[in-house]
């Protein structure tokens, strides 16, 4: 019987294996699909921008007095900028109010065309609110037959009328190549296409889906329904159940999705089970056989390892973690800080360092009780956690009502917008205070962004940030002051240091959000 026990429970442990490292497969997956996308996501809203200021430059130049006068290499120009002429391009256009073709950023003498059947072309000339268009998918006249899609605003006129339109396309050319560099299995995909439905490309392309109208596919109204997301189903075009990953390219009316076939997510894992479940079958055979001879010493030695791996396992969690908030400790983020704060100096990178107290606690808990207090203090970790969401980036309970958190290779700026989200949202939990002028729990916050070099001790960057959160309680409490340190060195000037602080209800920071 004990035997027999052991082989069932070889086989509940090789079981539970398996399935937890087939929850590694999809998590990993998931992960690596969502990252992939943030990076295609960038490369493109980046390109897009940049024919978009070519776009609007070619407009603004366009009403400069005497334009037209010059001749046609200084009206070229002055029209198209360097950026017009990038290999990802195509051509930038300007159609005039009947949609021929007054310019060409590839010629100085245009060709000889009319685009007003276009959609880029109709939808300003009925709109004159669109903004930036993002047309459908076409075969380009102007260059035998190739595909790519446009990007186009309208031009007023000096009365601010209907005066044409400027575009600039983009080479679904330029996306296969992007696409075709991606490890993406046999069955895997990109999509990248409009929000009303219309396919741009897919990858593997086929020519046969550019411009495909997939709007009324089950897939698109979960596309549709968020800004970001992941869901698994079946492919519209092909039937293949997919994990789709997807997001908004940057503002624009775009939706890009990476989407990885389930069955070869799986494909790995399945070949590891074959291999292990006859080895397991083997075992759990042996372990029948021997299980009379040998129980006892195997379940002395089970107990002492379960024993041995649970203790060191809440020796770690102990020595590392703070019970009250589940933020690393003290001595934790010390050693943390130690090393990025090396690793800031070897890359000549900056980092930040944010301390945050809990404006008013001893009266909190001299009014509340410290069970109170207790739950005031987690929720503050909470919003710390929330909010720091890079591999990098670290928080921590420093002690008492204090925390802190390092963020490394983060400029004032970026640490000042943070650093006012949290004092907002941690006001925005409107925790009851009777002993605060502000009548709810707050915290004050105070930063010091440093470029360490040889010779700056790191103790230096948290007396900065410490100096910072004494200006903020200073001034007034719940509000964040910033400093900048250069090499070690607090300047006066305004390149070198800048303090902001932040009124408690209503108030806008000076600088950028994170």
């Amino acid at each position: 019987m004990i035997g027999v026990s052991v082989a069932l429970g070889m086989m509940v442990l090789g079981a539970l294996a398996l399935l937890d490292s087939r929850n590694d497969a999809w998590e990993q997956a998931r992960q690596g699909a969502g990252n992939l996308l943030l990076a295609l996501d960038r490369d493109i809203s980046r390109n897009i921008t940049i024919l978009d200021l070519s776009l609007q430059g070619v407009i603004d130049a366009r009403q400069e007095p005497g334009i037209e006068e010059v001749s046609s290499g200084i009206r070229h120009h002055a029209l198209f900028d360097r950026s017009a002429t990038a290999e990802d391009l195509g051509s930038i256009l300007v159609l005039n109010e009947t949609g021929d073709v007054v310019d060409d950023s590839t010629s100085r003498s245009p060709h000889k065309l009319n685009l007003a059947d276009r959609d880029y072309f109709k939808v300003h000339e009925h709109d004159p609110d669109m903004g930036m268009f993002v047309s459908r998918s076409f075969a380009s006249r102007l260059s035998g037959g190739d595909l790519r899609f446009a990007l186009s605003r309208r031009i007023p006129d000096k009365a601010d009328q209907f005066g044409g339109v400027v575009i600039g396309t983009l080479r679904l050319n330029y996306f296969k190549n992007l696409f075709e560099k991606l490890q993406l299995g046999k069955l895997g995909t990109i999509t990248l296409l409009r929000t009303d439905g219309h396919i741009l490309i897919r990858y593997p392309f086929n020519p046969a889906d550019v411009d495909r109208d997939v709007s009324n596919a089950p897939t698109f109204e979960r596309l549709s329904a968020a800004a970001a997301g992941q869901y698994v189903s079946p492919a519209a075009i092909d039937g293949v159940e997919r994990l789709y990953s997807f997001r908004r390219v940057g503002n624009y009316p775009l939706i890009l999705t990476v989407n990885l076939s389930v069955n070869e997510i799986f494909a790995p894992w399945r070949r590891k089970a074959i291999i292990i479940f006859p080895v397991l079958m083997l075992l759990c055979a042996c372990a029948i056989a021997s299980s009379i001879l040998f129980r006892r010493e195997v379940t002395r030695r089970a107990m002492t390892e379960v024993a041995l791996a649970d203790a060191a396992q809440k020796l770690a969690v102990i020595a590392s973690t703070d019970g009250l908030t589940g933020l690393v400790n003290r001595r934790t983020f010390d050693l943390e800080f130690d090393r990025a704060f090396r690793r800031a100096i070897r890359s000549g990178t900056s980092l930040a360092v944010l301390m945050l107290d809990a404006d008013w606690f001893k009266r909190y808990n001299d009014t509340y009780g410290h069970p109170a207090g207790d739950k005031v203090l987690r929720s503050i970790g909470n919003s710390l956690r929330n909010r720091l969401r890079r591999p990098d980036d670290l928080s921590a309970r420093y002690g008492g009502e204090e925390f802190i958190a390092l963020l490394p290779e983060t400029d004032l700026e970026s640490a000042h917008g943070l650093g006012e989200r949290l004092r907002a949202e941690i006001e925005e939990l409107a925790i009851e205070h009777s002993g605060s002028t502000f009548g709810v729990a707050t915290v004050s916050i105070g930063i010091a962004v440093v470029s360490p070099c040889l010779g700056f001790a790191s103790s230096e960057a948290i007396q900065a940030a410490d100096r910072a959160l004494y200006n903020a309680k200073r001034d007034g409490r719940n509000r964040v002051c910033a400093i900048a340190i250069d090499h070690g060195e607090i300047g006066t000037s305004s390149l070198q240091e800048l303090v902001a602080t932040v009124s408690q209800v209503g108030s806008a920071s000076v600088l950028s959000d994170r």
